[in-house]
C-alpha cells in the first residue's frame, strides 16, 4: 500500500544519523531503522519499517546506562506489557518486545501520525475556539481511560502532550511509561522507582518555560501542572483512579480556560502549588469562563483536592461529558425544528394579513358611516384602559417597594392585587401578560425567601451543634468512649444538615457548604473533628487526612492553613510561635480555640501557655462565646475555680437560653462551693431539658454534698433511668449506703472489684464520713490507698482521704501532714472547698496550736458566710456543716 501518511505530513525523522538507529534488533532482520524521532530521559524512539508486513513502526529503546539497572529494565518491560495487554482503539498497540544487538531492551509499537492535543490547544486564539471538537477529543480520552481503569491500570501522566489526534479524528493516549497496575505494584514498586530513577522525560512541550509540563519520574511521578495533590505530595500509597480523574479535570480546565490548573499565576513552584492544592486561581478562571455551567461543574468536581470528593474513576467522567455532548446535540436539533415551525407560522401569518386587507376594503364604507358612534365607544374604552393601567401600576409599585424592603409576602399580595385589577378591568393582553409574570416572579421570591429562611435555620442549627461538640471535646480527651461518641455526633450533625462528608460523592456537599456563609465555620469544625479522629482512628488515618483537605478546600486562608498543618504535624515550634503574645491578636477566635486545644491535649507542659492565651484573649474577643466557655473549662482544670465561674458567667450572659452554657455555669457554682445556688441552677437546666440525664446527675451530686440524701437518691435514679451510665452508679451506691439501703459489706465488695480511681475514691469517702461511726472503716481506707499506690499516684483527693482517715484514728500529726500535701482542690468533688479550713482548724486545736486553729476557723467562717448567704438553711445537713461544728467544739473544749 502507498504511504499516505497524514494531513500533518510524514512522521519526522529528527536525526537519521543517530547511533541507536545503526543497531539491529537481535534476530529481526526484517526491521529497518530509519532514524530518531524523539529522545527522552529513559531512552530513544526510532522510526522503523517492517519489511515483512510493509508498515512503518515506532521502536522504543532503553537508554544504555539505565539498561544496566534491573529495576528500570523491569519498569520498561512493564510499560511494554501494559501496552500489549490493553486492547483499545485509544491506546497505541505494542507489537513486540525484544533485545537490541547490545542487549538493550526495546519494544515496537504502532507509529502514531498526527498532532498532540497540546499542539492543537496552542493554535487557538481564544479558549472558546473549536470547543466542540476539543470536547469530542476529551470524551474519547475519558473513554480510553475508563477502559484502562476497568483493567486496574493508572496512567499517572495524563496531559495534552500525551494525547495524539490523528488525521481522521482517531484519538490515542500515549506514553504509559509511568503507568501503575493496581493489582500488583503498590508501595514496593514505587520505592524501587525512588531508589533507581530520578530523570526527566522530554515531551512535546518540554524544555525551558514549560511551566510544569515536564514529566517527573522518581519520588514524585507525573506532570506537576496536571497532577493530583496526593501525587504531587509523594503519597504513593494513596494513588488510585482518582489521581487520573484529577488530571482529566486539569485537561478540561485547559480546554475551557486556555491554561492548566497550576502555572505562573502564583509565585510558588508548580510542584509546590500541586502538592498544596493551590487551586483558587484555577477555580476563578473556570467560573469566569463562558463555558456551559454543566462543564464548569464537571471540571471543578474533578479538581477537588480531597480524593473522596472527585468522581470515582474515568468512566464517571466519560458518562458526564457524553451526557453533556448529547444534550447539546439534542438542543441543536430542537432549535432546527423550532426554526422550521417558525418559518411555517410566518407564512401562515402573511396569508392571514392578505385576507384581512381584503376584508378591510369591503367594510370601509360601513366604518365611515358608523364613525361617530365608534369614536365615542373607543374613547370610553380608552379611558377605562387608562384607569386600569394606573391602578395596576400603583399596585406594581407597591410590590416593588415591598421587594426592596425584603418583604416578599407583602410584595406577592400587591402583585396579586394588581392581577385582580387587570383581570376585572379593561386590561389588554400585554398588560395581563406582564401582570401575570409579575405575580409569578413574586411567588418565586416568596418561595426563595422561604428556602433561604429554611437554609438559615439549618445553618444556625448546625452552627449551634458544632459549638457544643467543640466544647464537649475538652472533657472527652483520653476517654475513648466519649471520643467515639463525639466522632459519631460530628458525622450525624452534618448528615442532619443534609450533607454526607463521608459519602462517595462529596461534590454536592461541598458545593452546598461553599455557597453558604457558614463555610469558614464548617472548616473550623472540621479541624475540631480531625482533632477527635486523630485519637479515634490514628493521626495518619485517611479519615483524618480527608478532613484536613476538606477544611483547607473550604477555607484557604494562608494563616489558618499554616495552623492546620502545624496541628496535623504536631509542630510545637510553629504552634508556640502562633500562640505568642505578639501573634495571638492576628488570630481569629476560632483559630485561637483550635491552637489552644492542640497545645492543651498534646503538650501537657504547655498548659500554662494556654491559660496565658485565654487571659489575653478575653481582651481581644470579650464577647466570643466559645472562648468564654472553653476558658471556663481550662481555668477549672487548672484549679482556678473562681476564674472559671467568672468566664462561665460571661458565657451564660452571651447565651442566656443555651442549655450548655447554663449547665457549665451550674458546674462553676458547684466547684467554687456555692452549692445552694448550684442546686437552683441545676433545676433551671432541668426546666429547659427535663430528659437531660446529665442535668439530673448534677442535681443529685449537689444535693448529696448538701446532705439531702433522700432527694439525691431520687435525682440520681432519674439520671440513670434516662441514661444508663455505669460511672454514675457509684454515686447512687454511696447515697444508698448513707440512707441505710446498702451495707458496709456491699460497699467493700464494690470497692474490691473497682478499678477506676475516681469511683473507688467515692467508696473510700463513704467509709470515712458515714453518719454512723460504726459504719466507718479508716483502717481499710488507709490499706486500700497503700495497696493501690501505683494507680492512685499523687491524685489530690488521695491526701484528703488520708487526712480524714487519720482524723478518725486521732493521728493529728499525720492528718496535718496529709492536709499540707494538698496543693489544690481535687477535681473530684466529695467535699465542698470551704470545709477544708474547718478541718485544719480542728487538727490544729487537737495539736494544741490554738492561734492557728482560730485563724483557720475565722478564714473558714469568711468563706462560709460568702458561700451560704443565698440560703443558709440548705447547708444544715451538709458535711461542711459537720466539720464546722466539729471545729467549733474543739475550739471551745
Amino acid at each position: 500500500m502507498p504511504d499516505s501518511d497524514s494531513e500533518h505530513g510524514t512522521s519526522p525523522v529528527v536525526d537519521p544519523s543517530s547511533a541507536a538507529s545503526k543497531l539491529v534488533p537481535r534476530g529481526r532482520g526484517n526491521y529497518q531503522l530509519l532514524g530518531e524521532i524523539a529522545r527522552g530521559g529513559m531512552g530513544v524512539i526510532l522510526k522503523g519499517h517492517d519489511t515483512d508486513l510493509g508498515r512503518d513502526i515506532a521502536v522504543k529503546v532503553l537508554d544504555p546506562e539505565l539498561a544496566k539497572r534491573p529495576t528500570v529494565v523491569q519498569r520498561f518491560v512493564e510499560e511494554a506489557q501494559i501496552g500489549g495487554q490493553l486492547q483499545h482503539p485509544g491506546i497505541v498497540p505494542v507489537y513486540e518486545l525484544g533485545l537490541m544487538a547490545d542487549d538493550r531492551p526495546y519494544f515496537t509499537m504502532k507509529l502514531v501520525k498526527g498532532r498532540t492535543l497540546a499542539a492543537i490547544l496552542q493554535q487557538r486564539t481564544s479558549p472558546s475556539d473549536n470547543r466542540g471538537r476539543l470536547l469530542a477529543i476529551f470524551e474519547s480520552v475519558c473513554q480510553t481511560m475508563a477502559y484502562a481503569h476497568s483493567k486496574g491500570v493508572l496512567h499517572r501522566d495524563l496531559k495534552p502532550a500525551n494525547i495524539m489526534v490523528g488525521a481522521f479524528g482517531e484519538v490515542q493516549v500515549v506514553d504509559w511509561g509511568l503507568a501503575k497496575v493496581l493489582q500488583r505494584g503498590g508501595i514496593a514498586d514505587e520505592k524501587r522507582a525512588k531508589q533507581t530513577l530520578h530523570t526527566i522525560i522530554e515531551t512535546v512541550r518540554s524544555g525551558p518555560g514549560s511551566s510544569g509540563s515536564d514529566s517527573i519520574v522518581g519520588s514524585v511521578m507525573g506532570t506537576p501542572a496536571y497532577m493530583a495533590p496526593e501525587q504531587a505530595a509523594g503519597e504513593i500509597e494513596k494513588l488510585d483512579e482518582r489521581a487520573d480523574v484529577f488530571s482529566l479535570g486539569a485537561i478540561l480546565c485547559e480546554i475551557l480556560t486556555g491554561r492548566p490548573p497550576y502555572g505562573d499565576e502564583l509565585p510558588d513552584a508548580v510542584i509546590v502549588q500541586a502538592a498544596h492544592a493551590m487551586l483558587d486561581p484555577a477555580r476563578a478562571r473556570i467560573e469566569a469562563s463562558d463555558a456551559d455551567p454543566a462543564l464548569k461543574r464537571l471540571c471543578l468536581g474533578c479538581l477537588m483536592p480531597a480524593r473522596a470528593t472527585r468522581p470515582a474513576n474515568a468512566d464517571e467522567v466519560a458518562k458526564a461529558i457524553h451526557g453533556y455532548i448529547t444534550s447539546v446535540e439534542s438542543r441543536a436539533q430542537k432549535a432546527e425544528v423550532d426554526a422550521a415551525e417558525s418559518r411555517i407560522k410566518a407564512a401562515e401569518e402573511r396569508r392571514a394579513r392578505r385576507l384581512t386587507l381584503a376584508l378591510a376594503s369591503a367594510v370601509a364604507a360601513a366604518v365611515i358611516l358608523g364613525g361617530g358612534g365608534f369614536y365615542y365607544v373607543t374613547r370610553e374604552r380608552a379611558k377605562r384602559v387608562e384607569q386600569t393601567r394606573s391602578a395596576v401600576e400603583t399596585a406594581h409599585g407597591e410590590a416593588i417597594e415591598f421587594t426592596r424592603a425584603g418583604k416578599p409576602a407583602e410584595a406577592l399580595a400587591s402583585a396579586r392585587r394588581a392581577l385582580s385589577l387587570a383581570e376585572s378591568g379593561a386590561a389588554d393582553a400585554g398588560m395581563l401578560e406582564r401582570t401575570r409574570s409579575f405575580v409569578a416572579q413574586a411567588e418565586w421570591d416568596v418561595n426563595a425567601a422561604a428556602r433561604e429562611k429554611a437554609l438559615n435555620e439549618q445553618d444556625e442549627t448546625l452552627r449551634s451543634r458544632l459549638v457544643e461538640l467543640r466544647l464537649g471535646q475538652i472533657g472527652a480527651v483520653g476517654n475513648a468512649r466519649l471520643e467515639q461518641e463525639i466522632d459519631a455526633a460530628f458525622s450525624q450533625a452534618f448528615q442532619d444538615y443534609g450533607v454526607d462528608l463521608e459519602g462517595a460523592d462529596l461534590v454536592p456537599a461541598m458545593k452546598r457548604i461553599r455557597e453558604r456563609a457558614i463555610a469558614e465555620e464548617v472548616a473550623l469544625a472540621l479541624d475540631d473533628w480531625g482533632r477527635v479522629r486523630r485519637h479515634v482512628h490514628g493521626r495518619k488515618s485517611e479519615k483524618v487526612e480527608n478532613l484536613l483537605i476538606l477544611a483547607m478546600d473550604l477555607d484557604p486562608d494562608e494563616g489558618r492553613m499554616r495552623l492546620r498543618q502545624a496541628i496535623h504535624e504536631s509542630d510545637l515550634s510553629v504552634l508556640l510561635e502562633l500562640a505568642s503574645t505578639e501573634n495571638l491578636p492576628k488570630l481569629a477566635p476560632g483559630s485561637i480555640w483550635a491552637l489552644s486545644a492542640a497545645l492543651w491535649d498534646e503538650f501537657l507542659e504547655q498548659r500554662p501557655v494556654v491559660i496565658r492565651m485565654y487571659e489575653q484573649a478575653q481582651h481581644l474577643y470579650p464577647g466570643d462565646y466559645v472562648l468564654r466557655s472553653a476558658g471556663g473549662t481550662y481555668f477549672q482544670e487548672s484549679a482556678r475555680s473562681e476564674d472559671s465561674l467568672a468566664w462561665r458567667t460571661v458565657a451564660l450572659a452571651l447565651r442566656p437560653n443555651d442549655l450548655g452554657a447554663r449547665m457549665r455555669w451550674s458546674d462553676g457554682l458547684f466547684f467554687v462551693g456555692r452549692l445552694a445556688e448550684a442546686e437552683q441552677a441545676c433545676r433551671a437546666c432541668i426546666d429547659l431539658a427535663p430528659t437531660n440525664a446529665e442535668a439530673w446527675y448534677n442535681l443529685g451530686s449537689t444535693q448529696f454534698l448538701l446532705g439531702d440524701h433522700a432527694r439525691a437518691l431520687s435525682s440520681l435514679e432519674r439520671s440513670l433511668a434516662l441514661e444508663n451510665e455505669p460511672a454514675r452508679r457509684a454515686d447512687l451506691d454511696v447515697v444508698r449506703f448513707f440512707l441505710g439501703m446498702a451495707t458496709r459489706d456491699e460497699i467493700e465488695r464494690l470497692l474490691a472489684s473497682e478499678s477506676q480511681p475516681n469511683i473507688y475514691a467515692l467508696y473510700l469517702y463513704a467509709l470515712l464520713t458515714h453518719r454512723d461511726p460504726a459504719q466507718r472503716d479508716p483502717d481499710l481506707v488507709l490499706r486500700t490507698i497503700a495497696e493501690r499506690d501505683a494507680v492512685i499516684g499523687t491524685w489530690p483527693w488521695r491526701h484528703l482521704l488520708v487526712a480524714i482517715a487519720k482524723i478518725r484514728l486521732e493521728d493529728w500529726p499525720g492528718a496535718l501532714e496529709s492536709m499540707d500535701s494538698i496543693r489544690r482542690f481535687p477535681s473530684l468533688m466529695v467535699l465542698p472547698p470551704l470545709a477544708y479550713d474547718f478541718i485544719r482548724s480542728l487538727i490544729y486545736s487537737h495539736l494544741g496550736r490554738d492561734v492557728e486553729a482560730h485563724g483557720w476557723y475565722e478564714r473558714g467562717m469568711f468563706q462560709w458566710e460568702t458561700r451560704t448567704v443565698s440560703n443558709p438553711a440548705a447547708w444544715e445537713r451538709s458535711d461542711a456543716m459537720l466539720w464546722k461544728r466539729a471545729a467549733e467544739a474543739a475550739l471551745t473544749r
